[in-house]
C-alpha cells in the first residue's frame, strides 16, 4: 500500500487535460468570444449560434446593456444570503414578472433543474400543510426532459439522461407524449387529441389519492425536438387536472420568456397552469437565474400553517443574478423581442419547410416561434430513425459546426432530431444565413456517419 504521506499518482488524458468534459473523446474548438448571434472560436472561426448555447443566449452574446447591467451591479454587490437579508434586486424581479405573467408570488432559483426541484418540493409541501402527506406521486410524458437532478430526471422521459441514475429515479413519466409524428399512427388532431387525454386518465385515476401533481412541457425541448401538441391538448389537459384537483405544472425553461412567440408558451393555449417553472433565457445566458411562478393557492395554504418554505439553494436570489434577469426582461419588452420571435420563427419555419422538401433526412418539421425542430429519418416511409439511435443527429450537428452553424441535438432515445433556435435578437438576413449554412451541412457528407443529405 501507498504511505498515507505519498502525493496521489495523475493519470492524465491523451489530451493532457485534466478538466472532465461532456464526452471525453470528442474534441470541441475553444472559445473565444461572441458578438450577437455569432461565437468565435480561439482560431478565428464565427459560428451562427443557431440554438443559442443550448436554447438559453435569447439576447446574443455581448449585449451592451446586459454587460452595462453587470458591471454596475457586481461594484455594489454580488452576492447576500436570502436566509440574512432581502435585496431590492429580487424584490423587483419578483414584481416583474407577476405584472408580465399573471402569478401573484414568485420563488428565484438558480438553474432550471433546481427550479424544477422546488416546484415539486413547493407541490408536496402544500399537500402536507393541507393534512394530505399520502399525496406524493407526479407524472410526466414518457418522451421529455425536465433537468438532470434526481427529481427533474425522475419526471423526465429521457433514456439516455436517466440510465447512470435510474436506480434512484422515480417512474414518473407515464403520459403518452402528443407526439403526432410517432405516437398517432393516422389519427387526425382531434382524435389523438381524445386518445392522450383517455389515457391521461386512466394514469389519473390509477394513482387517485396519491398523486400530487402533472408536470409537463408545452413544447418539448430536449428530448425529441419540439415537439408540439395538436390544439387541443393542453387545454384539455387543464380541465382533467382541474377535475381532479391536481396542479398542473408547465415546464417552460426552454419555451418561456419569449421563445415561441408569446411570452409563456402556454399561452398559446390560453392556458393557465398552477404553477410554472422558468430558466435558461431569462437569464439569457449572462447570469444563472431560474424562478417558480407560484399560485396564490400554494402560498396561502403555507402561510396558514408552518408560513415557512423548506426549499433554497445557496445562489437562489442573488443580486447579480436578480439584476441581470431585471435587464433582460427590460430588453425583451422594450425592443419588442417576443413579437421578433414570432415573425422570425415564420420566417425560418418556411425555410425549414423547403429545406425538408430537398432533404430526405428530414421527416418532419415542427415546433413554435423560434424554437423549431428536425426529426432525422434514415427512411421517410418507414420513419426509422438513425442505427444506432443518435447517429444521425450527432452526423447533422457536426456537418453544421463544419459550416459555421451551431444547432442542438435533442434525440430522446427512440428519435434523431435537432433543435433550431437562434436568439430573440435574430434579424431577418440572419435567418437567410443560417438557412444556408444548415442547407449546405445537410448537402455535406459527414466524416463521422456517412451522409446525411
Amino acid at each position: 500500500m501507498r504511505p498515507a504521506t505519498s502525493p496521489p499518482r495523475t493519470v492524465m488524458r491523451p489530451d493532457g487535460s485534466r478538466l472532465i468534459k461532456f464526452s471525453f473523446g470528442e474534441e470541441l474548438p475553444f472559445v473565444s468570444h461572441g458578438r450577437g448571434v455569432f461565437v468565435y472560436d480561439t482560431d478565428g472561426r464565427r459560428y451562427l449560434d443557431g440554438c443559442s448555447g443550448a436554447v438559453t443566449a435569447n439576447l446574443g452574446h455581448a449585449d451592451p446593456e446586459i454587460l452595462r447591467t453587470m458591471s454596475e451591479q457586481a461594484q455594489r454587490i454580488t452576492f447576500a444570503h436570502r436566509g440574512s437579508f432581502h435585496s431590492e434586486q429580487s424584490e423587483r424581479l419578483a414584481d416583474r414578472l407577476g405584472e408580465m405573467t399573471g402569478y401573484p408570488y414568485v420563488f428565484l432559483c438558480n438553474s432550471g433543474s433546481e427550479a424544477v426541484e422546488t416546484a415539486l418540493r413547493l407541490t408536496l409541501q402544500y399537500w402536507r400543510e393541507r393534512g394530505e402527506p399520502e399525496r406524493s406521486r407526479f407524472v410526466s410524458h414518457a418522451v421529455s426532459y425536465h433537468g438532470a437532478t434526481l427529481g427533474g430526471l425522475s419526471l423526465s422521459g429521457h433514456p439516455q439522461r436517466r440510465w447512470v441514475a435510474e436506480a434512484l429515479l422515480h417512474g414518473f413519466n407515464e403520459l403518452t407524449p402528443p407526439y403526432a409524428y410517432r405516437f398517432a399512427e393516422g389519427r387526425d388532431d382531434d382524435e389523438f387529441t381524445a386518445f392522450l387525454i383517455e389515457r391521461a386518465t386512466r394514469v389519473l385515476d390509477a394513482h387517485g389519492p396519491t398523486l400530487a401533481g402533472v408536470v409537463v412541457e408545452p413544447v418539448g425541448g430536449a428530448a425529441g425536438g419540439a415537439l408540439t401538441p395538436p390544439d387541443g391538448y393542453l387545454p384539455a389537459l387543464a380541465a382533467l387536472c382541474r377535475e381532479r384537483g391536481v396542479p398542473l405544472i408547465a415546464d417552460e425553461i426552454m419555451t418561456g420568456m419569449g421563445r415561441t412567440g408569446t411570452l409563456l408558451a402556454a399561452q398559446h393555449w390560453d392556458v393557465h397552469p398552477d404553477m410554472v417553472v422558468l430558466g435558461k433565457g431569462m437569464g439569457a445566458g449572462y447570469a444563472p437565474v431560474s424562478a417558480v411562478l407560484v399560485g396564490e393557492h400554494f402560498v396561502d395554504t403555507i402561510a396558514a400553517g408552518t408560513a415557512a418554505v423548506t426549499n433554497g439553494h445557496t445562489y437562489g436570489g442573488n443580486p447579480l443574478g436578480s439584476a441581470v434577469a431585471l435587464a433582460v426582461l427590460d430588453a425583451v419588452e422594450s425592443r419588442d423581442l417576443v413579437t421578433n420571435a414570432a415573425a422570425r420563427g415564420k420566417q425560418l419555419r418556411a425555410g425549414l419547410e423547403e429545406l425538408a422538401e430537398r432533404h430526405e433526412v428530414i421527416g418532419e418539421v415542427r415546433g413554435l416561434g423560434l424554437l423549431q425542430g428536425l426529426e432525422l429519418v434514415a427512411d421517410r416511409a418507414t420513419r426509422s430513425p438513425g442505427e444506432p439511435v443518435g447517429s444521425l443527429t450527432r452526423a447533422v450537428v457536426l456537418a453544421a459546426r463544419d459550416q459555421g452553424l451551431l444547432v442542438y441535438p435533442a434525440t430522446g432515445g427512440i428519435n434523431d432530431a435537432v433543435l433550431i433556435a437562434p436568439p430573440l435578437t435574430t434579424t431577418p438576413e440572419e435567418i437567410d444565413l443560417l438557412l444556408e449554412l444548415l442547407d449546405a451541412a445537410l448537402t455535406a457528407p459527414d466524416r463521422n456517419a456517412g451522409s446525411v443529405a
